[in-house]
Order: C-alpha cells, then sequence, then structure tokens
C-alpha cells in the first residue's frame, strides 16, 4: 500500500507532457496520448521518482514517470532528447507486458516472446551489439535483477531500439483496451 500512497503522491505534480514549448514528434505524441487515453498517467521529472542516473519506470500498478535527460527542475518538462524519446517507448512496452498478462494495474508482467531464443533472436536484430546487450545487463545486474526481469528489461530495450513509436501506441491499444 505504501507504494501505491507514494505513486498517487508523484501523480499529483503531473506536468502535461509535450507542451506546447516542447518539440517531439507525432508519433510519440501519439504514443503518449495512447498511454493517457488508457489510464496510465505520466509524470515528468518528479524529484521522488527521478533520482540521478534514472532515466524512466514504469509501475505495474498503472503508473509511469520519465526522467529527462536535461531535467534542471522537479516536475518542468524540458526539450526531449532522443534518449528521452527512447525512455518512453521503452517503459511503454513495459505496459504492453503488464497487460499481456492481465490488464494494467494488476501486478503482473509477462514476455511477449515465446521462448529464450525468440528473445534473443530479436534483441540481436535489434541492432545492439552482444558488447551492449552485456552492458545494459551488467547495469541491472548492478541493481539487483536478474532472472526474468532481466529478459523483461532486454526485451524492451529491444523494442524501444527498433519499433516506430505509433506501432508500440497501436500494439498498446490492441492489448489494453
Amino acid at each position: 500500500m505504501k507504494l501505491k500512497s507514494l505513486l498517487i503522491a508523484g501523480m499529483l505534480m503531473i506536468p502535461a507532457i509535450f507542451s506546447n514549448q516542447v518539440k517531439a514528434d507525432e508519433k510519440h505524441r501519439y504514443l503518449a496520448t495512447t498511454i493517457r487515453s488508457l489510464g496510465v498517467p505520466i509524470s515528468i521529472n518528479t524529484k521522488i521518482h527521478c533520482p540521478p542516473g534514472e532515466s524512466g519506470s514504469y509501475f505495474s500498478a498503472g503508473f509511469m514517470v520519465i526522467c529527462q535527460d536535461n531535467r534542471r527542475e522537479e516536475g518542468v518538462e524540458v526539450v526531449w532528447t532522443v534518449n528521452d524519446l527512447d525512455t518512453l517507448r521503452h517503459e511503454a512496452h513495459h505496459m504492453i507486458q503488464d497487460c499481456a498478462a492481465g490488464g494494467i494495474g494488476d501486478g503482473k508482467m509477462s514476455l511477449m516472446f515465446n521462448n529464450k531464443e525468440e528473445l534473443a533472436e530479436f534483441v540481436s536484430k535489434s541492432g545492439y551489439t552482444l558488447d551492449q546487450v552485456k552492458q545494459i545487463a551488467k547495469h541491472y545486474q548492478q541493481q539487483g535483477v536478474t532472472g526474468y526481469d532481466m529478459l523483461m528489461e532486454l526485451e524492451a530495450f529491444a523494442v524501444a531500439r527498433s519499433i516506430p513509436a505509433d506501432l508500440i501506441a497501436v500494439k498498446l491499444k490492441e492489448y489494453c483496451q
């Protein structure tokens, strides 16, 4: 219950994503609009959810956080970088993983690939080198992430790198409505 309270507190500081002064392409605007239309709030640059080094999170309680690279003030949206948009796609895929296992906010997540071999092939075709995959895995291992959760992260990285934002939005609608 503490996590839910923490998330709700963070939601009170949610700015409008892609405000008028912020440039983002229409595919990413569509993705953000789709996420919100499915009832998942997106918090931008909140201090409580964005410690140094954090890029973003999707909580299976149905809440998303994006921590922009160039953030200066809590809750203030800045111009989106390529990495910020990649983070939005990555976290949106975690939302698909949540919906694939049941529904938004049920605390259950599922891989989209049937087995490790299919996932490995997809990750290799996404453009990541073996050294990059090892670097990602090492980063998450240092945070205590292993096993199935590690596979979930690798899948989200590969999706964010190789699937356009508008197609991720289509899959969100397919799995989450």
